[in-house]
């Protein structure tokens, strides 16, 4: 059971006790992330991220880095389009010091010039390394078709023109307005109380207040392209492809039947294409559907990587499976084991200390409250199958198609023609 409760410096809080485990998960969120960035700032979030790593006024860098290994536990942060999380898993004995830990960084954070300076060059070079990774440029490419000019088709990490030029000062500045309680969450999961949270978290953010300049809120309407292609030339053996359409926001009424739409579709080794396009035609080595629900917007997309004499005959199967669901639907036996699958992904997460962390956190930011297992399974239970055909009419609309390719040879294809 989720214990929530509003620490009195605002920020909130959720508890999930698992005292079957000897693991704590404890995960700090803050609401922002690289869309609610102006141009200029593009990679802003992702830079801030780096930096609560590199030193408070009682510990320097690698103090930080050492801190939860030395116990035995783990210590990391991700940035997203629309959120920032810094996390800890640790035994639970260790869990005041994780919390602890937490909170220095988070609140105390120095922004030191020399550690700055250093910091910029390696977020260059982490720009440089996605560089030269091929399903990374092909995804973010995908991106930059579906939401042109817009701050949800810009790469979170941001850009070497925009990184180089970025200041401490703008990125305190940026923290200071972001980092607030009231736009803050802490999710802890694992083998410790609520009481043993709210005790602890309450003497350690007792500090925590919000500037005085307002908080900047994500963008509230993103607009989709109504189809595109885009081509990067990449001196490498495979076309890597990405094909899909614009989806649908986390809040949408057709976000489970879109989940299993997209998992039936291509979602493992039992999906219609793993089956269609690796397994009966050997055309690629992985092929893989998903969807993105963000608050305003979505996608669904699917990837895979063949040889260039290849790349026609890959995409066409994938929109033959596709046709082959709009026009003569999906059977009972795929439906359930679809379903089961889903269902199963989400019991399964709930024996591990952070995905639940992850699972309350990313909830609490994008709903505002808690969706729980039990809503999800019966959500995904109530479905029919018509309900998935409805959400692939929607999705898969005629002369909508996306499509991003990257490697040695353009196959130059109309993607109005194609679908």
């Amino acid at each position: 059971m989720t214990n929530s409760f509003t620490l009195s410096c605002g920020m909130r809080v959720l508890v999930e006790p698992m005292p079957y485990l000897r693991s704590v998960a404890c995960g700090l969120w803050v609401d922002s992330g690289s869309a609610a960035e102006t141009d200029q700032l593009a990679g802003a979030s992702h830079f801030i991220e780096h930096m609560l790593f590199k030193g408070t006024p009682t510990r320097d860098a690698r103090t930080i880095a050492s801190a939860m290994e030395s116990v035995g536990g783990m210590m990391n942060a991700f940035t997203s389009k629309e959120m920032t999380c810094f996390y800890t898993r640790c035994l639970d004995e260790d869990f005041r010091l994780a919390l602890e830990l937490l909170a220095d960084i988070y609140l105390n954070s120095l922004f030191d010039a020399e550690e700055f300076a250093r910091e910029k060059n390696v977020i260059i070079e982490e720009i440089k390394m996605g560089e030269d990774d091929p399903e990374d440029v092909v995804s973010e490419q995908f991106t930059a078709l579906l939401w042109p000019q817009q701050s949800y088709g810009r790469p979170v990490i941001g850009s070497v023109e925009t990184v180089s030029a970025m200041t401490a000062d703008q990125l305190r500045a940026y923290q200071r307005r972001q980092y607030t309680p009231q736009n803050s969450v802490l999710t802890v999961t694992g083998n410790v109380s609520a009481e043993q949270v709210q005790e602890a978290a309450e003497a350690l953010f007792a500090g925590f207040r919000a500037g005085a300049e307002a908080v900047l809120q994500p963008p509230q309407l993103v607009t989709a392209a109504k189809g595109g292609y885009g081509y990067t030339y990449k001196d490498i053996e495979q076309n890597h492809i990405c094909l899909g359409f614009a989806g649908v926001d986390c809040r949408d009424d057709d976000f489970y039947a879109v989940q299993l739409l997209t998992n039936l579709l291509g979602g493992g080794a039992s999906s219609r294409l793993f089956q269609e396009v690796r397994e009966k035609r050997g055309l690629c080595y992985s092929v893989y559907s998903y969807p993105l629900h963000y608050r305003p917007c979505g996608y669904q997309m699917t990837y895979a990587s063949t040889r260039p004499e290849n790349t026609r005959q890959l995409i066409d199967v994938v929109l033959e499976q596709i046709n082959d669901i709009l026009h003569n639907g999906v059977d009972e036996k795929e439906l359930h084991s679809s379903r089961q699958q889903l269902k199963g992904s989400l019991l399964l997460g709930m024996e591990n200390s952070g995905s639940v962390m992850n699972r309350l956190g990313k909830s609490m930011l994008t709903l505002g409250r808690v969706r729980t297992v039990d809503e999800a399974a019966a959500a995904l239970d109530a479905l029919t199958a018509e309900d998935v055909m409805k959400a692939a009419r929607r999705i898969f609309r005629p002369g909508e198609l996306l499509l991003s390719v990257v490697g040695a040879e353009d196959p130059q294809l109309d993607v109005k023609q194609l679908f």
